[in-house]
């Protein structure tokens, strides 16, 4: 069973901590494979309703660098409330902004093509953490 409200850390890393759930996890780690000498901690909320803020907020401080991924529109989806917590709550540990990889604010396409296009990919994620990392 999964626990409600309870994060799991679904890879240990030290320089930049990455937080999602759903299938983007799985983003995420083809992503971290990617960057060999970025150490990406990967923490998987699992739920968002209750979230396990202490969790995010142990890793970011850790860390000191986070990206927020997740599959929704950038503005207004849930990535920003986390994104907003951690800056309220960490901000002095942090060494960089909080930064967000969400789909695009437009509509979700029908099309696969169009699709892929929308949904964050492994390439958008490396590109981020890359950023953060070099900050």
């Amino acid at each position: 069973m999964t626990p409600i409200g309870k994060a799991r850390i679904h890879q240990e890393g030290e320089d930049v901590t990455l937080v999602t759930w759903g299938a983007m996890v799985y983003t995420a780690e083809e992503a971290a494979k990617e960057l060999g000498d970025v150490s990406v901690e990967i923490i998987d909320l699992r739920t968002v309703m209750p979230w396990d803020k202490a969790a995010v907020l142990e890793s970011a401080r850790k860390t000191s660098k986070v990206l927020v991924l997740h599959e929704d529109t950038r503005t207004g989806g849930f990535g920003a409330e986390i994104a907003a917590t951690i800056a309220e709550e960490a901000f002095e540990e942090l060494d960089g902004p909080v930064k967000r990889i969400a789909a695009p604010d437009c509509p979700v396409p029908f099309s696969p093509t169009l699709e892929k296009a929308y949904i964050p990919q492994v390439e958008d994620v490396v590109k981020g953490l890359k950023e953060l990392a070099e900050y």
